[in-house]
């Protein structure tokens, strides 16, 4: 709290505060009492001044009188005494003739018209009255009191007058003024306190704002300015200095993130353009080779066929085969565009089942040379809005699957049908199922999953990213389920009504 402005003026103000009342209240206690007892002794030497205009034997008369009439537990007020008034502010009277006989007396149990003193006694009390007397402060050993002793001469009488006032009235009338002093001193500290600490926060407030503001400032935060209509004038022009060092710095800032958003597109487009490169010739690459297959199986087939019609036939199947892959690498192309957003993929009524049993009939020598059997189950009427050579390509994929992972003399199954708004493609081969923590993983590019049996199984891992990203350009779904003694590959496109 030391360290903040406001903490430290506040601490300076509570103890100049501190201090003032303090000194009040040392000043009060040192004068109170001098200042009670000096009050008291006029008060005494008023009422003897009045005394002595009275007519004192009528007056103790009718004072002992109404005294006299008194209950004893509870005196009553009458408009007829006149020392009533005084004794019940715990003044007490005493009043001796000339033989020193008490005439009246405060005290209700004193015997007036006798002296019980002796002679001695007596000449000793007379010798302390005086005329002219004024009242003082006598101090004893059981207690102090202010005290007058004075002599009235009334024609030929002479009457001693005591008047008396203990200072245990003094001495409570002093510590309650004290305590009420004190609760004075208490309220005015705790007010004091709470308006040093309005105007302390006053000032420390801007300049934590300030503060802040500038904290803001150094992490970039430029949302925040500091207010210049504070109370203070050099709060006011710190404030326009932090908001224009605050504009200078934004209009910097935003100046360096501008070249440096440029300068990461520019870095980004050159990574995105390696990244399409490597992509294109990996998907290419990995498409070329079911072509590449089908020819070897027909040149193989060639060279064992005895007929000549069967040898034109293969031989007819590696052309066309050949053909297919100078398409392929336009279709390739074309694909390659439109995952990428350069072009629209042109889309065209297209009958699924065809396009799977044109695709089949392609990998016939294929199966037959593992001796596989491999069937085709279709229902009619299975169109969809597609690119029929990407279908196939998406087929093909399936196939290349199915006849990489079929065992020697499996099955192959591909079926083709309705599902709801959905044209169905399917193909299960027999073989080992895929590993659960694989199923989902294996539509990335390049991830080859394992077996469940823990083997890895082969291949580039891009046939079913491809397959993936042709079903999703057709707007489908793509899935694979493992079965009882196999695996099924299967992709939906959304069904044309015809």
């Amino acid at each position: 709290m030391m360290k903040t402005i406001s903490g430290r003026l506040i601490v300076i103000l509570v103890l100049l505060l501190t201090a003032v009342s303090g000194g009040v209240g040392v000043l009060y206690s040192a004068v109170t009492r001098n200042f009670y007892i000096h009050e008291q002794c006029r008060m005494l030497d008023e009422v003897y001044a009045r005394l002595l205009d009275e007519d004192i034997p009528a007056l103790c008369e009718t004072e002992n009188r109404i005294k006299g009439m008194a209950a004893e537990d509870e005196w009553e007020e009458t408009t007829d005494s006149l020392l009533e008034p005084y004794e019940n502010n715990n003044l007490r009277f005493r009043i001796r003739d000339e033989e020193f006989k008490l005439l009246y007396a405060t005290n209700k149990s004193a015997q007036t018209g006798v002296n019980t003193l002796d002679q001695e006694q007596t000449q000793r009390r007379i010798a302390q009255y005086e005329q002219n007397a004024k009242a003082k402060y006598e101090n004893r050993e059981t207690g102090g009191r202010v005290v007058l002793r004075g002599i009235c001469v009334q024609g030929d009488a002479l009457f001693y007058i005591l008047i008396t006032q203990s200072s245990f009235v003094i001495n409570r009338s002093t510590a309650y003024a004290r305590s009420v002093l004190f609760l004075v001193i208490i309220a005015f500290l705790v007010f004091g306190t709470v308006c040093v600490h309005m105007v302390a926060k006053g000032i420390g407030r801007p300049v934590a704002n300030a503060a802040r503001v500038a904290r803001k400032i150094a992490d970039k935060d430029f949302s925040e300015k500091v207010s210049e209509t504070t109370k203070y004038h050099e709060l006011n022009e710190l404030g326009e200095s932090i908001n224009e060092m605050s504009n200078q710095i934004q209009s910097y800032v935003r100046d360096l993130e501008t070249y440096n958003r440029l300068l990461q597109e520019d870095n980004q487009r050159r990574a995105e353009l390696e990244q399409h490169r490597k992509r294109f010739v990996n998907n290419v690459s990995h498409e070329l080779k079911t072509p590449l297959a089908i020819i070897s199986g027909q040149m193989e087939l060639l060279s064992m066929a005895q007929d000549a019609q069967k040898r034109q036939q293969y031989c007819d199947s590696a052309m066309e085969e050949v053909g297919k892959m100078n398409e392929m690498i336009s279709s390739m192309l074309q694909t390659f565009s439109v995952e990428e957003g350069i072009e629209e993929l042109p889309m065209e009524r297209t009958e699924l089942g065809e396009v799977a049993e044109r695709a089949l009939q392609d990998f016939m020598p294929l199966f037959e040379k593992k001796k596989a059997k491999a069937e085709l189950a279709r229902t009619p009427d299975c169109f969809v809005n597609g690119n029929p050579e990407s279908l196939r390509r998406a087929v093909n994929n399936f196939l290349m699957n199915a006849y990489r992972y079929a065992p020697e003399g499996g099955h192959v199954q591909v079926s083709v049908g309705q599902n709801g708004k959905y044209v169905i493609l399917s193909v299960y081969n027999d073989g080992e199922q895929i590993a659960e923590k694989d199923v989902s993983r294996i539509w990335d590019s390049f991830y080859k999953g394992d077996l469940i049996d823990g083997k890895n199984g082969g291949g580039t891992g891009l046939g079913l990213y491809i397959v993936k990203s042709i079903v999703s350009q057709h707007g489908g779904v793509c899935g694979v389920e493992n079965r009882e003694h196999g695996v099924e590959f299967w992709f939906g496109i959304p069904r044309l009504d015809s």
